[in-house]
């Protein structure tokens, strides 16, 4: 069955690991769960993070919420 790894590491802190595993509840249930865990406290977390950063004068290559290349 598959497994899905989510590595937090740099700026994200803590640094941590999260596994989601097909083995319980298949494996729409683990993408379900990889995409909530992403979309919950996580985003909440990287948005006030985004924005601290900003008021440090700090900001990505491409600017906030903009893909590369777009």
């Amino acid at each position: 069955m598959g497994e899905i790894i989510i590595t937090v590491q740099g700026s994200f802190k803590p640094t941590h690991q999260k596994r989601f595993t097909a083995l319980h509840g298949g494996h729409a249930q683990a993408v379900a769960e990889a995409i909530s865990f992403l979309s919950g406290d996580f985003l909440s977390d990287a948005i006030q993070l985004d924005h601290k950063l900003q008021g440090e004068g700090a900001s990505p290559a491409v600017g906030f919420g903009k893909k590369q290349g777009h």
